[in-house]
């Protein structure tokens, strides 16, 4: 497994948990995109598991936080992942951390970031292509 599929898992799975609803305000995400474009971070993705040594047999897995525009904190966990997949993605972090020279929590983030990026990226991606559809609707256009 690489970074590339473990971008891939995550991103899967974290899409899969829209639509999300602010619990306090009701402002609905209908999707990951609405999410990140209407949340903040905050900090860095956060780990309870240790896995300098064994990874545990029922890891509770990541859990990163967000804040919504009326304050609320949001969390995303991986709560809905099975747990042999949630294990083999915390093995290859485990080995990454130790190859890299980074701290857990320094890849999570790297992780988060990819997956953000990717997620906002494609948005800019349709836009661009719904852009350039408009652009050769006009220009094929006979005049009137």
């Amino acid at each position: 497994m690489g970074e590339d599929d473990v971008v891939r898992i995550v991103r899967s799975y974290i899409e899969g948990l829209f639509p999300k609803v602010c619990p306090t305000c009701g402002v609905r995400f209908g999707s990951l995109r609405e999410y990140l474009q209407s949340t903040t971070h905050l900090e860095s993705p956060i780990l309870y598991d240790t896995i300098n040594e064994e990874i545990p047999s029922q890891p509770l897995g990541p859990l990163s936080l967000a804040n919504c525009a009326c304050g609320t904190t949001l969390t995303i966990n991986s709560r809905g992942l099975p747990t042999d997949q949630l294990i083999q993605l915390l093995e290859w972090a485990k080995v990454e951390c130790n190859k890299r020279s980074i701290g857990v929590r320094d890849l999570l983030r790297h992780i988060r970031d990819r997956i953000d990026s990717q997620v906002l990226q494609d948005d800019e991606d349709v836009d661009s292509l719904n852009d350039s559809s408009s652009i050769t609707k006009t220009s094929t256009s006979s005049p009137p």
